[in-house]
């Protein structure tokens, strides 16, 4: 069959080859394209374009002749553009005209071919002429064929092992894939137990806290008043004993008397301070009800009363309006001003300036003396409990920048002290502002 082949593409070729017999050999050529009984195609070797077929290729294909010229050698050929061009190096490089390809017809069939293929110039066109024999049920001895025949198996078996290695990459990302989210699962139920496990440590801790801080605050309360009234006793009978004349003339007895006096006045002050901060954490320091802060310091001021005499006292507007308990307020406020009467420097007249800005939704007050201040290193040390920096003989309890400190970090502020004036003292701290709704 290939030594047919080749002797119609001689016939063929030599009806082609000579310009000078062109015309006369045209209706030759057509007779023996479209009568002969060998599958015959002409190809445009550019784009691939089927521009005629025979009736041999129309039964061989199973498709109609009109369709085949619609068609182009891609839509038959079942290789890859790269392996098609693979095949024709490799036919170029080794002198051959001879192909092996394997080709689908109408029904899906595939059919191993081979193609004898020569370029023919074709009324000034250049067109590859194809003679396709099927060679499906066998192979030929022919060593030539035996080597496309193989490289035929080769490429086959390279798409095999292709689709096989992206078949297995393919299940190795999947079974990655799995492999993290499992790893993922197994880390969210490791942390959802831990956290569980760690709320309940949580609770368990919160409730023991809470007994705990119950068990202390009944206990400052039982002390408080337990302390409270034998002071209460030591003061009252120390000043009956003053009262007896005998007593009185005797100038270590009065001395007596009154020692015991002041102290037991001074552990009522220090029992009742405590009592005041334990109380703190009972009540409502941010309360719902709003405190006008003008009105809250003239009344502080007021009731300072006498103590206020000779001091200037400066309340710069406007002074806002606070999302605070007022009592909590008054407190606080109460607790600043007499702490810079008590500590007043005592070679110049005491000056105090109150003023007020806002910082979003908190007002930063800064209370501001010119007293005797206290030195940068001491001004965290002062907002401790029962700190005091001047003699036991200089009334006070060491309570009432704690006091302060604290109602200021339950209202969800701080408080810290700076340079006031003339070396005084400054005293800053926020508190919230009323709330608009």
């Amino acid at each position: 069959m290939k030594i047919y082949l080749r002797l119609a593409a001689w016939v063929l070729a030599w009806f082609c080859a000579w310009p000078a017999w062109a015309e006369v050999a045209k209706p030759e050529f057509d007779r023996i394209f479209h009568d002969f009984e060998v599958t015959m195609l002409l190809i445009d070797p550019a784009s691939g374009q089927i521009v005629d077929a025979n009736l041999a290729a129309a039964r061989f294909y199973g498709f109609e002749q009109a369709r085949l010229r619609s068609m182009t050698i891609q839509q038959i050929n079942t290789f890859t553009p790269q392996q098609v061009a693979a095949e024709r190096q490799l036919a170029q490089t080794e002198g051959r005209n001879y192909f092996i390809f394997r080709h689908r017809l109408a029904n899906n069939d595939v059919r191993t071919v081979e193609v004898f293929s020569r370029p023919f110039d074709f009324a000034g066109r250049k067109l590859l002429f194809s003679m396709v024999n099927d060679i499906t049920p066998g192979r030929h001895r022919q060593q030539d064929l035996w080597h496309y025949q193989q490289r035929l198996e080769e490429m086959v078996e390279v798409q095999v092992r292709e689709i096989e290695r992206v078949k297995h990459q393919q299940m190795a990302l999947a079974l990655a894939g799995l492999l993290v989210q499992a790893l993922v699962i197994a880390w969210l139920v490791i942390s959802v137990r831990r956290r569980r496990s760690l709320e309940r440590e949580r609770e368990t801790l919160l409730t023991s806290l809470q007994a705990r801080n119950q068990e202390l605050s009944r206990l400052g309360e039982v002390m408080a008043h337990h302390f409270q009234e034998p002071t209460r006793r030591l003061a009252s009978f120390s000043q009956r004993l003053l009262a007896k004349s005998e007593l009185a003339r005797d100038e270590d007895s009065r001395l007596s008397l009154n020692f015991i006096h002041t102290e037991s006045q001074r552990l009522s002050a220090l029992v009742g301070d405590a009592q005041r901060y334990l109380a703190l954490d009972k009540n409502q320091v941010s309360a719902a009800g709003v405190a006008d802060c003008a009105a809250v310091l003239r009344q502080c001021i007021e009731d300072a009363g006498d103590t206020t005499a000779g001091a200037d006292i400066v309340l710069h507007s406007p002074l806002p309006r606070l999302q605070m308990a007022e009592k909590s307020l008054r407190g606080l406020f109460a607790i600043l001003f007499d702490n810079a009467l008590r500590y007043r420097h005592p070679q110049r007249p005491l000056r105090i300036e109150v003023g007020a800005s806002t910082k979003g939704q908190r007002a930063v007050f800064r209370v501001a003396d010119n007293g005797s201040g206290i030195a940068p290193e001491y001004r965290s040390q002062v907002l401790g409990l029962f700190t005091r920096l001047v003699p036991s003989s200089v009334p006070g309890t060491g309570m009432g920048l704690a006091l302060a400190y604290k109602i200021t970090s339950l209202s969800g502020g701080d408080l810290h002290i700076e340079d006031g004036l003339d070396g005084g003292a400054c005293i800053v701290f926020d508190l919230p502002l009323e709330t608009l709704e």
